[in-house]
């Protein structure tokens, strides 16, 4: 054989070789796969076992737990049973605790009605006693009560006769406070006022002395000092200065206890047109009037005597030399005013402890309505003589608004004019009935402070209801 043939031959061996080794080799791999795949199944097997063995555990915990519950249960009757013997028990033993009580307490109504019986007895002879002297018992009352009705008599001619002793005439009350009215000059011109509460105080009004710091003060005696503003409110037109001093001779008024009314005699002190120390005597004609002068709002009295320019800010008197007004304001054709005493009592300690008054308000705009005003306004849907304040408009941000009070709506009428429809019409307040401005007036700025509610008795389209408002402090004003 060739070379070649034999190396053909060994290759041929080799590769035959080569697989038989490879064949053996997958043989072999067979056998322990098969191998595996025995011992896996053996051991699923085994698992199924158990996992039947554990099922048929679980069915007996169930009905283990099954038992438990149902005993659980009866347990829980038997303890049912077992309160409802102990709550049974305990309402007999209150029972027999209120038996024992029972006839505890009947044997002292027993001893009560012995007692009683003897008491009734003992009481009919004392009526029979009474009755004896009741007709000279009642003579004696009767003798009392007469002697009581002349002591009472007496007493009011007695308070009449004091009054009577007490009360002056204008002459006599000029001559006790004219020197306590001072003359106040500034920049623009001349005022009156007068001293108050101490010597270093002086009582005027807001517009004598508005945005002035140049301010002299003249007393009676002629000597004069500087003052200087401490409070001013311009709603109320009133101000509160401080000097250092006054003469020693000179005595503070004091204000009125008592309300004014029409017809009561007033006197007024104070400088018209220069003319120092001037006496105007008269009447108060009417009260609770509005002034039509920005921006006082406050009630104010209408008066028939004399007041000119320079008698702003004096005050006003009554019979008995106090205080009852500041004169403020004075017109051509005789009617003057002056603000009320139960303003200035409200006003003057605040401007003196805190330099300023805080004014409640609501924050509306109202219209007083008359047959005039709703044929001004052209109000629409009203009766020609339907009364109360009509509401023209609700400030933003203010109680009003907060409560839900509607303004009128501005509208045209059939005919093409300009006119409005009626939304909230104020009837009352706090049950006080608001016919005009100066009924509303009259009740804010005399009975009601900022924070305090008030109940507003409202009309809107044809029914009447209340609501609450929670007034707030009035904006200060600009000048």
């Amino acid at each position: 054989m060739s070379n070649r043939t034999l190396k053909l031959v060994a290759i041929i061996a080799v590769v035959a070789i080569i697989f038989s080794a490879f064949n053996t080799y997958l043989i072999l791999d067979s056998i322990r796969a098969q191998e595996q795949l025995n011992t896996q199944e053996e051991r699923i097997n085994e698992l199924e076992t158990s996992l039947e063995q554990f099922s048929a555990q679980s069915e007996q915990l169930e009905e283990l737990q099954g038992a438990l519950d149902a005993q659980e249960e009866r347990l829980n009757e038997l303890q049912s049973v077992l309160d409802d013997v102990a709550v049974q028990a305990e309402q007999l033993d209150a029972q027999e605790e209120q038996i024992s009580e029972l006839q505890t307490a009947i044997n002292d109504t027993k001893d009560n009605l012995a007692e009683a019986t003897s008491a009734l007895s003992n009481l009919a002879n004392q009526i029979s006693a009474l009755n004896q002297s009741t007709s000279t018992g009642l003579a004696e009352i009767g003798a009392t009560l007469e002697s009581l009705e002349g002591i009472i008599s007496e007493i009011s001619g007695l308070e009449e006769i004091v009054d009577q002793l007490l009360r002056q005439t204008p002459a006599e009350v000029y001559a006790a406070t004219y020197r306590s009215v001072v003359v106040i000059r500034t920049s623009i011109g001349q005022g009156s006022g007068f001293l108050f509460n101490n010597q270093n105080t002086i009582v005027t009004n807001y517009h004598v002395v508005t945005n002035e710091t140049d301010i002299e003060i003249e007393f009676f005696d002629r000597t004069r000092t500087q003052a200087t503003v401490i409070g001013s409110d311009a709603y109320s037109d009133i101000a509160v200065l401080s000097v250092s001093s006054a003469p020693a001779e000179v005595e503070s008024l004091s204000l009125s206890n008592q309300s004014v009314g029409i017809g009561q005699q007033v006197v007024a002190i104070g400088n018209p047109l220069g003319l120092t120390e001037s006496l105007s005597v008269g009447y108060i004609s009417q009260v609770n009037r509005l002034l039509n002068l920005e921006p006082i709002i406050v009630p104010i009295l209408q008066l028939d005597l004399t007041i000119a320019p320079g008698s702003s800010g004096g005050p006003l008197l009554d019979l008995y030399g106090n205080v009852v007004g500041i004169t403020n304001a004075g017109t051509d054709v005789g009617f003057n005013f002056a603000v009320p005493v139960n303003i200035l009592k409200r006003v003057i300690p605040s401007l003196i402890d805190e330099g300023d008054y805080k004014h409640p308000f609501v924050g509306v705009s109202i219209v007083a309505l008359t047959p005039e005003a709703i044929d001004f306004w052209n109000i629409l849907n009203v009766d020609a003589y339907q009364t109360g304040l009509l509401v023209m408009d609700v400030v933003s941000g203010y109680p009003a608004e907060e409560a839900g009070l509607m303004s009128a709506v501005s509208t045209t009428a059939p005919d093409g004019s300009p006119g409005y429809t009626a939304m909230d019409i104020v009837m009352a307040i706090d049950g006080h009935t608001t016919f005009t401005i100066e009924d509303w007036s009259a009740y804010m700025e005399v009975e009601v402070s900022p924070g305090q509610v008030v109940t507003l008795t409202l009309w809107r389209s044809g029914v009447t209801s209340s609501v609450a408002v929670t007034t707030t402090e009035r904006p200060p004003y600009l000048e």
